[in-house]
C-alpha cells in the first residue's frame, strides 16, 4: 500500500468526483454535495449574482469589471496613484462604481454633499475598513488615525491643546537647528563642484530633516539623523518606508485579512520568529484558467521577506518610542515649576495626563500608558514621512517651474537676511510661500487617497448603499478636478491661490488633510514646518531636474513618496555683489 493510501482510499483521490465515488457512506456524499453546492452558490452570488443582478448600485456608471475575481485592482496597484480613478471620473462623471476584488463594490464620489455625509455628518456610519486600520495600527499605533467613535472624540479633545496656535508658535524656533544642519550638509556636498552643481536624492534628506524636527518638537529628543546615518530610529524608518509600493500594500492587505495576523505581527513572538516569514509563501497556487487571468499561471507570494522587514522595523521603532516616553514621564515627574516645563507635544500631553490623574483638570478621560505610546508612534509615523513627501514634491514642482522658484526666492531673501530664523507669524504671512505650499499639497498630496466602508446599509444623499460597500475618497482626484479648478487643474500654478475658483469649497475642494472628525490634527504644524524648511533651502540653493525629460515616480501606496528618492540638481545661490 502506498504511503498516501489507507483502508478507505486504495488510490489517493485527485478530484472531487473521485472523492465522492470512493466515499462509502451515502449520507456523507449528500453532505459533501450539499456543502459543495452551497459554497459554489456563495462564490457565484459574490462574483456575479449580487454585483450584476441584485445590487441597487448596479446601474451606476463605471469601468468594465475586467478580471472577474480581481476587478480593476491590478490596474490600480500597478499605476501611478490616483491616475486610473482620475480617468474614470473624466469618463463616467462625479459618481463612479467599480467592482472587485472578489465582487466588492467600490464607489467614488466627487461632489461636496456626498463627501460631507461620508466624512462629517455620518462619519461613524462610514469608518475606515478594518484591514486599513490594522495596517495603520501596525505602523502608527492605535492612536488618532485608527480609533473611532467616542474614544476618538475623547482622544482628540485631550490632544487639541498640544496643537493650539500658541503652542505651535512656541515650537517654531525648534525647527531651525535641523534646517541649518541640512543647509550645511548641502553646502559641504556642493563645495567641491562648480557652477553646474550636483545631483542629490532630495527625498532621503527631507526624510532625515523632518524626522529630526518631529523628534525635537514632539518629544524633545535629538535624533540628529542628518549627521548620524546609523541612528537606530532613522534606519528603522528607512527600511519601513522602502516597503511602500502598490504590490507590497496588496500583500499587507491580504495578510491583515488573516484572523489574528495583526496581533501576531506586533507580538514579541512575531519579532523573534520573523525569519519564518521569509520562508513561507502562502497562496502560491497555480491558476491556469485564462478566463480569470491573462497569463496561464499566477503565483501570489503573499507572505515574504517584506513582512519580516515590517516586523523588525516596527519592533525597533516601538522599542525606541517606549524609551522616549519613559524618559518623558521621568522628566515630567522631576519638574519643579512651570518655568521648567518644556513645550514639545509629548511634554504637554504628559503634563495634561498628570493633571487629569490628580483631578486638577476636571476631565474624565485619561490616556493610559498604551494610548500614550500609540500617540508616539502616530507622531513619528504620520508626522514625519508625509511632511518629507510634501517637501520633496514641492521642490520637484519648483524645479520644473523656475519662475515660481525665482518669485519665492525674491520674497524670502529680504526676510531671511533680516532674520535667518523667521518665527511662526512671519512664515504664515508670506503670501507667495503660502501659495507654493498649498498648490504643491493640492497637486501632489502626500496621502493621495483614503478609504471608508459602509458599516450598515444606509442612504447616501438619496441613494441606497448596501452594507460592506467601499468608498474610495480619491484625494488627488478631488484636488485636481477640472469641474472646480478649471482646465489647468492638473498643473502647478501657485498664483491660483490668490484668486480661488468661484465654486471652491474650503473643506471639500482640497482634501489633502481630509475633513471632519478625522481631519489631520497636525495640519497647521505640517504647513508651517514645510514653510520653514523651504525658506531655508530656497534662499540658499537653486533646484533643477536631474536630467532632461525627468519624470516623477510616485509610489502607489498609502503615502505618495517618490520611489526613486527624487534626484534633483542643486546649485548654491551666489551672493550678490
Amino acid at each position: 500500500m502506498s504511503p498516501t493510501s489507507n483502508k478507505l482510499w486504495p488510490v489517493p483521490p485527485s478530484t472531487l468526483a473521485d472523492f465522492l465515488q470512493k466515499l462509502p457512506d451515502i449520507k456523507g456524499k449528500q453532505v459533501v454535495v450539499g456543502l459543495s453546492a452551497y459554497v459554489a452558490y456563495l462564490i457565484l452570488r459574490r462574483l456575479i449574482i449580487w454585483p450584476f443582478v441584485l445590487s441597487p448600485l448596479r446601474k451606476l456608471p463605471g469601468p468594465p469589471v475586467g478580471n472577474l475575481i480581481l476587478g480593476q485592482s491590478r490596474t490600480i496597484i500597478n499605476s501611478e496613484t490616483g491616475i486610473p480613478q482620475r480617468e474614470w471620473v473624466k469618463k463616467y462623471g462625479p459618481v463612479v462604481r467599480m467592482v472587485g476584488p472578489v465582487g466588492v463594490e467600490r464607489l467614488i464620489f466627487m461632489e461636496p454633499e456626498y463627501l460631507h455625509q461620508i466624512l462629517v455628518k455620518d462619519w461613524l456610519q462610514y469608518p475606515r475598513p478594518e484591514y486599513l486600520r490594522n495596517i495603520l495600527g501596525i505602523v502608527t499605533g492605535h492612536g488618532l488615525l485608527t480609533v473611532t467613535g467616542d474614544e476618538h472624540k475623547q482622544m482628540r479633545k485631550a490632544m487639541n491643546p498640544a496643537f493650539s496656535i500658541p503652542n505651535l508658535m512656541a515650537q517654531t524656533h525648534m525647527y531651525w537647528e535641523s534646517i541649518e544642519g541640512l543647509i550645511n550638509i548641502f553646502n559641504d556636498q556642493l563645495a567641491s563642484v562648480g557652477p553646474e552643481g550636483k545631483i542629490l536624492h532630495v527625498y532621503d534628506w527631507m526624510s532625515k530633516v523632518t524626522l529630526d524636527i518631529i523628534c525635537e518638537t514632539a518629544f524633545g529628543y535629538k535624533a540628529d539623523s542628518l549627521h548620524n546615518p546609523h541612528n537606530e530610529l532613522a534606519v528603522a524608518y528607512e527600511k519601513l518606508i522602502a516597503l511602500q509600493s502598490g504590490p507590497n500594500i496588496a500583500k499587507f492587505i491580504l495578510v491583515m485579512l488573516v484572523p489574528g495576523a495583526p496581533k501576531l505581527l506586533a507580538s514579541n513572538w512575531g519579532y523573534r520568529n520573523r525569519w519564518l516569514f521569509e520562508k513561507i509563501n502562502l497562496l502560491r497556487a497555480p491558476l491556469p484558467s485564462p478566463y480569470f487571468y491573462p497569463s496561464n499561471i499566477l503565483y501570489s507570494h503573499v507572505i515574504t521577506g517584506e513582512v519580516s522587514t515590517l516586523i523588525g522595523s516596527m519592533y525597533e521603532i516601538r522599542k525606541l518610542s517606549k524609551k522616549m516616553l519613559e524618559d518623558k514621564f521621568a522628566e515630567t515627574a522631576a519638574q519643579i515649576s512651570d518655568i521648567d516645563a518644556k513645550r514639545d507635544i509629548m511634554s504637554i500631553l504628559v503634563r495634561a495626563r498628570k493633571a487629569e490623574q490628580e483631578g486638577k483638570s476636571g476631565e474624565q478621560y485619561v490616556m493610559n500608558d498604551q494610548a500614550m505610546m500609540d500617540q508616539v508612534l502616530t507622531f513619528l509615523g504620520a508626522g514625519h514621512e508625509t511632511t518629507a513627501s510634501g517637501l520633496t514634491w514641492t521642490l520637484w514642482l519648483l524645479a520644473n517651474d523656475k519662475e515660481s522658484q525665482r518669485k519665492l526666492r525674491e520674497e524670502l531673501a529680504p526676510i531671511m537676511t533680516e532674520n535667518p530664523h523667521p518665527d511662526y507669524r512671519t512664515l504664515k504671512d508670506l503670501k507667495w510661500l503660502d501659495c507654493v505650499v498649498m498648490e504643491s499639497l493640492r497637486v501632489m498630496p502626500p496621502v493621495p487617497l483614503t478609504i471608508r466602508v459602509a458599516k450598515e446599509q444606509g442612504i447616501l444623499n438619496g441613494m441606497v448603499i448596501p452594507k460592506g460597500t467601499m468608498f474610495y475618497i480619491p484625494i488627488r482626484v478631488v484636488n485636481t478636478w477640472k469641474v472646480i479648478w478649471g482646465e489647468d487643474a492638473e498643473e502647478f500654478h501657485p498664483e491660483r491661490w490668490l484668486d480661488l475658483p468661484k465654486d471652491y469649497h474650503p473643506s471639500f475642494s482640497m482634501l489633502s488633510f481630509i475633513a471632519g472628525p478625522h481631519a489631520c490634527i497636525g495640519k497647521t504644524m505640517a504647513i508651517i514646518e514645510m514653510k520653514a524648511v523651504l525658506a531655508g533651502l530656497i534662499v540658499n540653493f537653486e533646484f533643477d531636474p536631474a536630467s532632461e525629460g525627468q519624470k516623477a515616480m510616485p509610489a502607489a501606496a498609502i503615502t505618495m513618496k517618490p520611489t526613486d528618492g527624487m534626484p534633483l540638481r542643486i546649485r548654491r545661490i551666489q551672493p550678490r555683489a
